[in-house]
């Protein structure tokens, strides 16, 4: 076990901005347009905030 001691500075929090955004954005367009062409814009803002956050990690 490891006792709730986790190390998320290795967690690549870009990455997963963009798996997420492009998903929410995708779903999102798709509810209300009709149009794929706003997972385009839940990339960027998926990289976008997950950047930031991969820039406030504290260094070890």
């Amino acid at each position: 076990m490891d006792n709730g001691n986790r190390d998320y500075s290795k967690i690549p929090f870009a990455g997963l901005g963009l798996v997420f955004g492009t998903a929410i954005g995708a779903v999102l367009g798709l509810i209300l347009t009709g149009n794929l062409i706003w997972a385009g814009a839940g990339t960027g803002v998926g990289l976008v905030i997950g950047a930031a956050i991969d820039g406030m990690k504290k260094p070890k």
